[in-house]
């Protein structure tokens, strides 16, 4: 069953960078979108129980480490998974926004018990060094991982956890989170807030523990 709620929700560092986005946006589409801060229709945040298929394929990761996708970066972890490029003028700053003040709620939890991890869909622009930078940007820490390749296998990636767009310029606003354990995963279409991804992570770290979360 898909479950919404409404984007006013998301923090004030994503609205903030919503807002430059909408600075320096230059085409009737980038327009659209950033009406959609004031539109809750627009708004509104989809969710529902998907099945996605992890390919243990080899990428590299923002320091230049080569990592198998299920092995290396997903494991037996919870993960909330998104997808950007870094000449992306509109909506990935918005996502990375989501993701950096995500990164601050789980505290130390990040790395230890869950993993942010955000791929790039433009693997050709996007070497190593470039998602260094952009990693920098964000304040990154241990846990947050950026991810690109060659393109087949970052293709195959995407496609496999349903996030794949046949234009890198058109990849959905969404995140996955997902247990690589339990092989329990939750797509969000739209800008979720951070509370809202963290309140899933929660709630599947304590289905592990056999366990409601406490509310």
């Amino acid at each position: 069953m898909m479950r919404r709620e409404r984007g006013s929700a998301v923090s004030a560092r994503a609205v903030a960078a919503l807002a430059l986005a909408a600075s320096i946006a230059c085409s009737p589409a980038d327009a659209m979108a950033a009406d959609a801060k004031d539109d809750p229709a627009r708004n509104e945040v989809t969710s529902g129980s998907v099945t996605v298929r992890l390919h243990d394929v080899p990428l590299l990761d923002q320091d230049g480490r080569k990592v198998r996708f299920q092995g290396d970066v997903i494991g037996d972890r919870v993960v909330v998974i998104d997808t950007f490029f870094t000449t992306c003028g509109l909506i990935c700053p918005i996502l990375g926004a989501i993701f950096s003040d995500l990164q601050d709620q789980l505290g130390d939890r990040l790395d230890r018990e869950v993993r942010l991890i955000s791929i790039s869909v433009d693997p050709l622009t996007d070497i190593p060094p470039r998602l260094k930078k952009y990693a920098e940007q964000w304040e990154a820490r241990p846990g947050w991982l950026f991810l690109t390749g060659e393109k087949k296998a970052v293709d195959r990636v995407l496609e496999g956890i349903g996030m794949y767009s046949p234009s890198f310029s058109d990849h959905p606003s969404a995140f996955l989170v997902g247990d690589g354990r339990e092989g329990k995963w939750t797509r969000f279409y739209g800008f979720a807030s951070p509370e809202r991804l963290k309140s899933r992570v929660e709630e599947l770290l304590a289905e592990r523990r056999g366990k409601a979360p406490a509310r």
